[in-house]
Order: structure tokens, then sequence, then C-alpha cells
């Protein structure tokens, strides 16, 4: 094993056993050769019996060992549907927060996962099917943090002779038979193919991947040495400057990198790439956590707030103060003497005798239209932003509040002339933003 170049013989080690082949395999060999190993064992409860059975096993290797056990129970499908992520993803969450959470509190060096050759082979066609650019081809490390991968240059066929040769008796996951996951799909149909065109593809593979590991490194250093000059952080926004952009001989690459990381998927990224180049400006992409817009000065990335975004909010007449989404006071009153409109854009008045209650605070939509203060006719809100020069992120940040469906106020920019204050009318609205 590779362990000397991962393992610090000096500090305490937690590793992770399943009660697999590999796991047991790589627990046994760390303990014979003397390194200071605690085990730690997650039960995610879902394959009924199978996941008691292999807790007790576990319980029974680690104590002929002499080995301290650590089990955590989890309720990972209640886990997958509350946070809506797929069964694999919530167990890699609830496992690794456990594993990082116990080697804090035993201040030990990292956590030994029992990935080998066969897993680095699968990951690196997994992320070629799913597109994660070349990042996600060069391949697993032996040192990635607080993770230590001390098996990684050795076969699935290589720990089950380790085991054989020791005697070392392990449990079999029964879903690892089932071509249900993609990742089982790859290793039953695709990888015995290349193993059998090529005996020696795992060692292919190792090379290539550090191979492609080099490339990377070489190309991360540009994109960094890129951002440095082409990215800024303000106000919860990350903009990418267009006319940094453009000097780029091939800008996708970099676009790439720099939106991967916020959850951007590479068919995305593809298509903000020829926005860019077409200079389509305006354009709006989602990732589950952020949006991207196409601005004409910056790729402006934004986190979401679904809940906002989807939501629309009602005011009731009794209510004189509101905070979601937005810091307002509303005040109804007897239009005073000398009444004039206020010049303040965070402060707007109306004629209360036209206002419907409840009130709507929305985002625009796309087909919005509205009377403009002092005009006759209608006008659409996206011809509106236009006149106003406003850039993408400002649009997309524009509150509407609406009386009877109708729109009465762009929120801090307009009022609607149907809903304006007459010589006639006796009472009016006031609403204010707060912004202190």
């Amino acid at each position: 094993m590779e362990q000397d170049n991962v393992i610090n013989r000096n500090q305490g080690l937690l590793v992770a056993i399943s009660g697999g082949a590999d796991s047991v395999a790589m627990l046994h060999y760390l303990v014979n050769k003397g390194y200071y190993c605690i085990a730690a064992h997650c039960n995610f409860h879902l394959r009924g019996e199978e996941s008691d059975r292999d807790e007790l096993f576990v319980r029974q290797f680690c104590d002929s060992l002499s080995v301290p056990l650590h089990v955590v129970q989890f309720d990972t499908k209640k886990y997958a549907t509350e946070r809506k992520l797929s069964i694999e993803m919530a167990a890699r969450e609830l496992r690794y927060q456990w594993f990082f959470k116990l080697i804090e509190q035993m201040n030990l060096q990292g956590v030994a996962v029992a990935h080998h050759a066969d897993d680095a082979a699968e990951t690196f066609l997994l992320n070629l099917v799913r597109g994660t650019g070349i990042r996600g081809l060069t391949g697993m490390k032996f040192r990635q943090g607080r993770v230590l991968r001390p098996m990684l240059r050795y076969s699935r066929q290589d720990i089950e002779l380790y085991c054989r040769a020791h005697k070392l008796k392990y449990v079999t996951d029964s879903t690892n038979a089932s071509d249900a996951y993609t990742r089982n799909r790859i290793r039953h149909n695709v990888v015995p193919q290349f193993k059998a065109i090529n005996p020696s593809f795992l060692a292919t593979m190792r090379g290539n991947m550090e191979h492609l590991n080099q490339i990377f490194s070489m190309f991360d250093m540009q994109v960094r040495q890129f951002a440095k000059r082409a990215v800024v952080e303000f106000d919860g926004q990350t903009l990418i400057s267009m006319e940094h952009i453009k000097e780029l001989p091939i800008a996708e690459p970099y676009i790439f990198e720099l939106l991967f990381v916020k959850g951007f998927n590479s068919d995305t990224v593809r298509k903000i790439a020829r926005c860019v180049d077409q200079e389509r400006w305006g354009r709006i992409f989602f990732a589950p956590q952020y949006r991207a817009i196409v601005d004409r000065y910056n790729i402006v990335i934004v986190p979401r707030d679904k809940e906002i975004e989807e939501r629309e909010f009602d005011i009731e007449q009794e209510q004189s103060e509101i905070f979601t989404p937005l810091h307002m006071e509303l005040t109804q009153k007897a239009k005073p003497e000398g009444f004039e409109f206020s010049r303040d854009n965070n402060i707007a008045h109306f004629n209360a005798d036209k206002v419907t209650y409840p009130l709507t605070l929305r985002r625009w939509r796309k087909g919005d239209t509205f009377r403009p203060l002092g005009m006759k006719g209608f006008k659409k809100l996206s011809d509106f932003f236009v006149d106003q020069k406003k850039s993408q992120i400002e649009k997309e940040n524009t509150w509407l509040l609406e009386s009877g469906g109708e729109i009465m106020w762009i929120v801090g920019q307009r009022i609607d002339d149907r809903f304006k204050v007459t010589d006639k009318c006796k009472d009016i609205l006031e609403v204010a933003i707060v912004t202190e």
C-alpha cells in the first residue's frame, strides 16, 4: 500500500469500514503494520436486515483486531427527501459530515477510505459521461484534504487475493450486483470490455489520469491568474469581466472552470459561452444554487433564493409593516392640504380609493405591462427597463406591487398612472421602503 506517502505514523487515523472486502483488507493491513486506527461504520438503513448484518459483522471484526469502533445510525431516505438529494448523494454527505466531526473531536489526521484502482477508473468514466471537464478526469488523489486513499494503486482483484491469503471474511452489498446505478453499469458492462481489449487497463488509466492531472495543474494556474484579473466578488455577486473574457483565445474552458464550482453543468456552460461569443446579452441560466446572467459587461453569478423567486407575498389591509421580502411601512391617511408627490424613490403615494386588498408583492415577469405615471397608454416593463438602461441583474431584482392583479408600483422606480393621487381623492396610501 501507499500508506507511507499518505499516513503520518505519529497521529491517529480514522478508518471508514463498511464490512466489504476493500475496507476489511485496508483496516487489517494498517493495524498489522502498527498504525493507530479508530474505525467508523455508518448504518444507512437502506437494505433492511442486510444493513444490520453489516453492522454486526463490523463490530465483531473490529473486536477481533482490538480496534476501537464508532457506529452511527442514519435515516438516509428522510435526509435525502428533506434536501431533495439522491440517495447516493445524501449518504455521501451524511458519512463525510460525521467523519470530519469525529476527526475534529479526537484530533485525528484524517479518514482513510478504501478507494482502489478500479474505483478510480470507474470514476473517470463516470465523470466522462457526466461532463465534468478536465478536472473530473484527473483521477482520485492519495490525499485530498482530510480524506486519505492508501489503496489507490491496488485493484479489486489484488484486494480479494489479500483477503484470501489472510483468511479474512467480509460481507457483500447486494446492491453492488444491480445495474440500477450508473456506476454499477460501468463496473459490470463497460470496464470488463476495456480490460478485455487491454489487460493492463487499470495501469494505463492510472498513467492517463496522472498525465491529465499534470496538464490540469498548468491550466488551473492559468485560470487562477485570469481570475485575479477578471473576477470580482461584490455584494454577494460574482462578476466575470466580459472585457477580459474577450481577450482569451478560447474562452469556454475558463468559463467552465469558474462556473462548474458553482454547480453549472457542461451543457449550460456551453450555452453561456455561445451567448458570449454571439453577444446575446440578457440571457439567464440556472444551476441548483445560482443564476448566471450574461450581461453586456459581465457574467453575473448570484445565489438563488428559490422561495423568493417563486412566491408571491400578500399584504392585508390591516398590515402597517412587512419584513419579507422587503422591509416596507404602509400608512393610510387623509390627504393633507397642499399634498405633493414624494421625490424619494423609496416612498410612493397612491389613491387609497383605487386600492384593492390584499396587495401583492412579486417579481416581474415577461409580458408584464403598466401605465407609467403621466401616460395614457400601456407600456411593457421590458421596454421600460430598456428606456431606463437597466442591467439584467437590476431587472431580475425588480419587485412589483400589485392591486387587484394590476401593477400599481414598480417598486422604487415608477408608479402606475391609474393609482395616482388626484385632486378629488380624499385618502392616500403611503408605502415606504425602509432602508436602515
